[in-house]
């Protein structure tokens, strides 16, 4: 199990790697195709991909804490007669044997230990030291035989459950001392817990879903042959809300990039200059990138410039 989990912890953090990598190094703008008679790029929404993979990594989490969750656990005991010969006098004794169950969300047994010689319970107070150096405690019921001491559950009971756990060990006790009791069934039941975790998993999916979907990606292709440029807005991967602008070569008077100077910095746009004293915006919203931009712009105008 320990292995699982490190593998988890290994591949998610790789994938957290390539996206920052992604992020951080990568162009936001990416020249697909630059010929003499056509120029070609996209604006791609990394920062809203970054943020939706981060919120779905969050569910991938939770999907994978529900499999190791045990959402049941449940301790049958039966008491058992036992004939006990000595000096030709026969004699009965009982013997509690138990059974501990573990079950999957679908009732399936996931694990099961047998416990003979069950003779008590107790509850063993557990103290650990967050970060802050507060004392935190923690609850496990155990379950005693002569020979090992064993816990009902393996995750422990927090401060606000601990009155379900003594009840638990109180409900043991009232058995273990009436030899008239032929029988006993303790149950936990975590259930509710299991479907929170699904719940926060199928929201954090769709929501990581929904961001990068949501992402709005800029197609501006030049193509000196048909004398025009078009610029297409499309989200929803290209399936839902495209919209696209046409507008000829020749209405292009000059392409800058024009600041924005805000409380939280300097925002950069590419701007197109027409005829009609239009501005047309090439990429979108204001944002970072002014080396970037430059760049483009001055690709953009050698393109046009040449023959």
């Amino acid at each position: 199990m320990e292995n699982t989990n490190s593998l988890l912890k290994y591949v998610l953090f790789a994938i957290d790697l390539i996206f920052i990598w992604d992020l951080v190094r990568d162009k936001k703008i990416q020249i697909y195709e630059q010929t003499q008679n056509k120029l070609k790029f996209i604006v791609q929404p990394k920062l809203l991909r970054f943020i939706g993979f981060f919120i779905g990594q969050i569910g991938i989490i939770c999907l994978y804490a529900i499999f190791l969750f045990i959402p049941i656990t449940q301790l049958d005991c039966n008491r058992v007669l036992q004939n006990i010969d000595t000096s030709n006098i026969e004699q009965k004794s009982s013997k509690i044997i138990c059974q501990l169950i573990e079950f999957d969300f679908f009732g399936h047994p996931k694990s099961q230990k047998q416990i003979s010689g069950l003779i008590e319970s107790r509850l063993e107070k557990q103290t650990k030291t967050d970060t802050e150096g507060k004392i935190i405690y923690k609850y496990q019921v155990q379950l005693l035989t002569k020979t090992e001491s064993i816990p009902f559950r393996r995750s422990t009971y927090s401060d606000y459950f601990s009155e379900e756990a003594e009840f638990i060990v109180l409900k043991i006790k009232n058995f273990l001392v009436q030899p008239l009791e032929k029988s006993l069934v303790v149950k936990q039941d975590d259930t509710l817990v299991g479907y929170a975790a699904i719940g926060i998993t199928i929201f954090c999916l769709l929501l990581g879903l929904l961001i990068i979907a949501s992402g709005s990606f800029i197609d501006c292709n030049f193509d000196k042959e048909s004398n025009s440029l078009s610029i297409s807005h499309y989200k929803w991967f290209g399936i839902l809300g495209k919209s696209v602008f046409l507008y000829s070569l020749n209405e292009i008077v000059d392409i800058k990039v024009k600041n924005f100077y805000g409380e939280d910095g300097t925002a950069h746009q590419i701007t197109l200059m027409l005829e009609s004293g239009e501005r047309v915006p090439l990429i979108g919203t204001y944002s970072s990138g002014f080396k970037e931009k430059q760049e483009i712009v001055k690709i953009i105008k050698n393109f046009l410039a040449s023959n």
